[in-house]
């Protein structure tokens, strides 16, 4: 499965590092609703468990980078917080422990490839927000998601978007009655079918895919 703003892959560093390794790597825990900003230090957060996404905040809006979990490492800085969507355990690795931890040639590998992702996603982000209208955003994310999960049924795809119009609103820029008046449409159209809460079929992907 391709990795994607909703579940990024990353490399379990638990395989790479040394007990004793870890035993000297603190652990944070986090409940759910927490909310995370940089504090002035350089420190490196890898989940050890539970879920979170990393926000941006403008005029009492939010808008969703991508959503963290498992083995996932960001940086945490002043324009994005870290909100936990379940309680959490995340190592601390702070700039210190950094040099270190990197003369572990897979460590360091594993980790600029990871930020080197992150930073590709939120490079992607930037230009579907600056050059796609609302309606191709949309389709743009229900395409992304159909090919990551690759779940072919009968020539279709099936998909599975465990994600409220709000949620969504915010992950991809746009307005709540917006996107939902977009979905809509689709489901007219019959382009897509809702086939449960959070499943639907991509009756016609060329169509989607031609939308702008």
């Amino acid at each position: 499965m391709e990795s994607n703003r909703l579940r990024i892959d990353s490399v379990d560093l638990s395989k790479i590092l040394s007990e004793e390794d870890f035993s000297s790597i603190p652990i944070k825990k986090f409940k759910k609703g927490n909310l995370e900003y940089e504090d002035g230090s350089l420190t490196l957060y890898v989940f050890k468990n539970g879920k979170a996404k990393a926000l941006i905040f403008e005029d009492g809006q939010e808008f969703i980078l991508y959503f963290l979990q498992k083995n996932n490492i960001i940086i945490p800085e002043t324009s994005c917080a870290i909100e936990f969507t379940e309680d959490s355990e995340v190592y601390l690795i702070n700039a210190e422990k950094f040099a270190t931890l990197f003369s572990y040639k897979e460590f360091s590998t594993s980790v600029i490839r990871s930020l080197k992702h992150r930073a590709e996603l939120e490079r992607n982000i930037i230009k579907n927000l600056v050059f796609k209208s609302c309606k191709k955003k949309v389709t743009s994310f229900f395409i992304d998601i159909a090919k990551t999960q690759n779940n072919i049924i009968n020539g279709k795809y099936h998909i599975n978007i465990d994600l409220s119009v709000k949620v969504l609103s915010s992950f991809i820029g746009s307005k709540r009655q917006t996107v939902s008046t977009i979905i809509n449409e689709l489901k007219k159209e019959k382009i897509i079918e809702k086939i449960d809460k959070n499943k639907y079929i991509i009756n016609n992907m060329e169509k989607l895919d031609a939308l702008e």
